[in-house]
C-alpha cells in the first residue's frame, strides 16, 4: 500500500497538468504538417516506448492483463477521439483559450452523471454547472460566424469526450490499475491510427522531430506523474491544481505566439473554474444519501 503525502502529490499533480499543456504544444508547433490522427499515432509510438519499460521495471507482468477488453477498448475509442479534437483544437485556438474551453469537461461530467451513472446531481450543482457554461460562453464568443470557424466547438467537443471518457473511467478504475488503463488506451489509440498515418500521413521530418517526440515524452511523464500523485493523495485534493493549466498555456501561448488571453477569457475562465470548484466542493460535503 502507497503511503499517503499530499505535498508530493500535489507536486506531481502539478507536474502531470504542466507537461499536459506541454505535450499540446507541441502538437499545435507541428499542427501546420500533422493532422490530429497522426499526431495520435506519433505520441502513442513514443509514449509506448517509455511506459512499456516503465511498467516492466514497476510493475508485476500481470499489468498488462485484462479480462474488460472491450471496456478498455470504449474507453480508447473515446479518449482518442477527444486527443484528436483537442491537437486539432489547439491548432486553431490560442493557448489560453482553448485550455479555458477544455474546463467545460467536468460541467460535462456533472450534467452527463445523472444520464450515464444514476447519479442524482443537487440543485446547487445544477446552478454550478448553468453559471459554469455561462462562462464557457463568454470564451468561445458565439456568433453566426461560429459555424463557418468552428474552432470554440471542436475544443467542446474535444471537452465532451473527455467527460465521456472520465465517466468510463469511474468504472474501470474498480477493477483496473490506473496504467493499465493507460496501456490499453495508448495501444489502442495507434492501432486505429496507423493505416491513416502509414498509408496517407505525413512522415516525420527532421525540423518537426523534436515536436513530434515531445507529444509522446510529455504524454507519458503526465500519465506516470497523475497516476502516482492519485496514489499519494486524495482527489479532492488535487482537482483544483487542474486549474494551473492556464498559466501553463498562458506562458507558452506568449513565448511562441505572442498570444495573450483577452478580457472575455480571463472572466470567462475565472467563472468556469469557480463553478467546478463549487461542483467539486458540494460533492466533498455532501453526505451519503443527501439530495
Amino acid at each position: 500500500m502507497t503511503t499517503q503525502n499530499a505535498p508530493r502529490g500535489i507536486l506531481l499533480f502539478l507536474l502531470a497538468t504542466g507537461c499536459i499543456v506541454l505535450m499540446n504544444t507541441c502538437a499545435k508547433m507541428c499542427s501546420s504538417v500533422y493532422g490530429p490522427v497522426e499526431m495520435v499515432f506519433y505520441r502513442g509510438i513514443v509514449a509506448l516506448a517509455l511506459l512499456v519499460p516503465y511498467m516492466r521495471m514497476t510493475r508485476p507482468s500481470s499489468i498488462f492483463r485484462t479480462r474488460r477488453i472491450r471496456a478498455h477498448l470504449y474507453r480508447a475509442m473515446l479518449g482518442n477521439i477527444g486527443v484528436g479534437l483537442i491537437f486539432w483544437a489547439y491548432a486553431l485556438l490560442p493557448m489560453a483559450d482553448a485550455t479555458s474551453l477544455l474546463f467545460a469537461a467536468p460541467l460535462f461530467v456533472t450534467a452527463l452523471s445523472p444520464m450515464l451513472l444514476g447519479e442524482r446531481i443537487d440543485r446547487h450543482r445544477w446552478a454550478a454547472v448553468i453559471v459554469g457554461f455561462g462562462g464557457i460562453l463568454m470564451v468561445a464568443r458565439p456568433s453566426m460566424g461560429m459555424f463557418a470557424n468552428p474552432a470554440s466547438l471542436i475544443a467542446l467537443g474535444g471537452a465532451f469526450f473527455g467527460a465521456l471518457v472520465d465517466i468510463t473511467l469511474r468504472r474501470l478504475g474498480r477493477t483496473e490499475d490506473p496504467l493499465t488503463t493507460v496501456f490499453y488506451f495508448i495501444l489502442i489509440g495507434v492501432i486505429l491510427s496507423a493505416p491513416y498515418t502509414l498509408f496517407s500521413g505525413a512522415f516525420p521530418t527532421p525540423d518537426l522531430l523534436p515536436w513530434l517526440v515531445g507529444i509522446g515524452v510529455f504524454s507519458a511523464v503526465q500519465q506516470v506523474a497523475k497516476t502516482t500523485a492519485f496514489q499519494l493523495a486524495e482527489a479532492s485534493l488535487l482537482a483544483p491544481c487542474t486549474y494551473s493549466a492556464i498559466l501553463w498555456a498562458t506562458l507558452t501561448g506568449w513565448i511562441f505566439w505572442r498570444d495573450l488571453p483577452t478580457p472575455a477569457v480571463i472572466g470567462g475562465t475565472a467563472v468556469v473554474v469557480a463553478s467546478n470548484l463549487t461542483i467539486a466542493w458540494r460533492e466533498r460535503q455532501r453526505r451519503p444519501g443527501e439530495v
